[in-house]
């Protein structure tokens, strides 16, 4: 059996990275269905954000990486990094 690989823990850049990513395509497509859908309900929400999850988070990975490409970074407030 192979050898179990250790991963290295995450650094408070890559969580702030990381959460940065997902409240840009998750509040995104949320305005737009928002509109759309104006009548619909929690779990109507919730099935739609599944199907569209992956797509969305790989064009807020893109939209990131454009930022900070453009010298923009994604930085942890030190309040968030005391907390953990």
């Amino acid at each position: 059996m192979a050898d179990k690989v250790e991963k290295t823990p995450a650094t408070p850049e890559q969580i702030a990275r990381k959460r940065a990513v997902k409240l840009i395509g998750y509040h995104a497509w949320l305005t737009e269905w928002k509109r759309a859908n104006p009548e619909a309900d929690n779990e109507a929400r919730k099935a739609a954000w599944v199907e569209v999850k992956g797509q969305r988070l790989r064009d807020a990975r893109r939209v990131v990486r454009r930022l900070e490409k453009a010298g923009l970074t994604v930085a942890p407030a030190p309040e968030a990094i005391a907390a953990e």
